[in-house]
């Protein structure tokens, strides 16, 4: 009881905090298909991307598990993740992997030979990029704690950013509900930005802090999931339903409704919809969600999830080799960025 006193006066100190200039986070988008299905609440994902909304949500991981997503918004902002979580003694330790990128962006220039007509000078490509380390351990049979080390990468024409964070989600189960706490940013740390062209060039942006608590509320086939998310001063109430017919044990209907900010920290809501297909440990999710843009106001999501074993259980050496391989290649890539 003290451990939980202690960890509910520290979100409320961070409620007060006072925001500056905030780095646009691109993983806001949603984690997965099913979880933007469910109005994008964080802590809802028991697989591999619950590294991008609540790492603690790893602690139903028992081998390994694999989750990819990928979609593209206003037919030139192409948006993909993928996550790897690997089931060890001392916890479950994860990666994951999130980028945004445009290509074929114009730079143009005023030409003063042809009437200050503007010109094309030649073209550039914008990517955003978050890495992801996560470590999830148990406290209790019902307590669960989650860790992420967060590193942030942007490159654009002569531009290019760094700067890292650090995440700590919470997951507690009660009798008749679950109850999921994810700060992110904690420790709010700089993204700073440097020329190629001008060393004297320099900007910053502070990695924004939000908390976001959901609950996981079970009643016959429906869950139900109310979440609140405070961001930039800002609270973002966010609800979802998941129906799970008896009949059909290998399908679920999402539906959600959340609210979110833009670049200029506007409140905006979306509603949304989605399906989840069950195929013995392959998962398949799709979300359809309205968009503000008038030339495509509609976008699709797509997700998979894949639980499985490594190597041959009769021949542990052979095994434990391809286990390590798996995962410390994806891990010496993200390390690299």
């Amino acid at each position: 009881m003290y451990l939980i006193n202690i960890i509910i006066i520290t979100i409320l100190m961070l409620f007060n905090t006072v925001y500056g200039s905030n780095f646009s986070l691109i993983s806001d988008i949603g984690a997965s298909a099913q979880s933007i299905a469910l109005g994008n609440i964080e802590g809802s994902s028991r697989t591999a991307d619950a590294i991008f909304s609540n790492p603690a949500g790893l602690y139903q991981i028992r081998n390994y598990s694999v989750s990819l997503f990928q979609t593209t918004v206003m037919n030139d902002i192409t948006y993909i993740n993928a996550s790897l979580c690997k089931h060890t003694r001392y916890g479950n330790f994860g990666i994951g992997y999130y980028s945004s990128s445009v290509d074929n962006i114009p730079f143009t220039f005023e030409d003063p030979t042809n009437n200050n007509e503007f010109m094309i000078k030649n073209m550039y490509s914008y990517k955003n990029q978050i890495a992801k380390l996560a470590y999830q351990m148990k406290v209790t049979r019902r307590f669960h704690v989650g860790l992420n080390y967060t590193k942030y990468k942007v490159d654009f024409h002569d531009i290019y950013a760094s700067g890292y964070g650090f995440d700590l989600g919470l997951l507690k189960i009660f009798k008749y509900f679950t109850l999921s706490t994810f700060i992110q940013n904690i420790n709010q740390g700089n993204i700073t930005y440097k020329s190629t062209s001008d060393a004297n060039y320099s900007a910053t942006e502070k990695a924004p802090l939000s908390v976001s608590s959901s609950l996981r509320i079970a009643i016959w086939d429906l869950i139900l999931y109310p979440q609140i998310k405070l961001q930039n001063n800002h609270f973002l109430p966010s609800a979802g339903i998941q129906y799970r017919p008896s009949f059909l044990p290998f399908l679920k209907l999402n539906s959600g409704f959340r609210q979110l900010l833009d670049y200029a920290n506007q409140k905006h809501a979306k509603a949304s919809f989605g399906v989840d297909l069950k195929l013995s440990s392959l998962n398949f999710h799709y979300a359809y969600e309205r968009s503000e843009y008038i030339l495509q106001d509609h976008t699709s999501y797509f997700s998979f999830t894949y639980n499985f074993r490594v190597g041959n259980s009769k021949k542990p050496g052979i095994a434990s080799k391809s286990s390590s391989a798996l995962f410390l290649l994806p891990l010496a890539y993200v390390l690299s960025l």
